[in-house]
């Protein structure tokens, strides 16, 4: 039993704090970027940049639609006092992609790994 509370208050944190890891990724990233030659990398070109920016775009784009048209009461914070949204989305990108979020912050993510 202790295996099983173990692992709900570990994921109770990182699900707290799940918005701050992207920030310590991004840190680390710099952190590399600073710290490594970069005269060997082969997509030093325009072209390359823009195909990157694209694709982190494409992903602001999947999330601004998921945001922009989700209907009233189908998503919300939920908090320690239960679940906020009254029904389940069915609709729109919903319809197609279970965690629409999750696909465009794979996309912005790709766009700057890729770069």
């Amino acid at each position: 039993m202790a295996l099983i509370e173990e692992f709900d208050k570990s994921g109770n944190w990182l699900f707290r704090w799940r918005s701050f890891l992207p920030l310590a990724l991004y840190a680390m990233a710099v952190a590399v970027i600073l710290l490594t030659e970069t005269t060997d990398v082969p997509h030093d070109s325009f072209s390359w940049s823009m195909i990157c920016l694209g694709i982190s775009l494409f992903g602001q784009l999947i999330r601004a639609i998921t945001v922009g048209f989700t209907p009233k009461s189908t998503s919300g914070r939920n908090t320690k006092a239960g679940q906020v949204a009254e029904v389940l989305n069915t609709k729109g990108i919903y319809s197609t992609v279970r965690h629409p979020l999750y696909v465009g912050n794979f996309f912005m993510w790709i766009g700057i790994v890729i770069y």
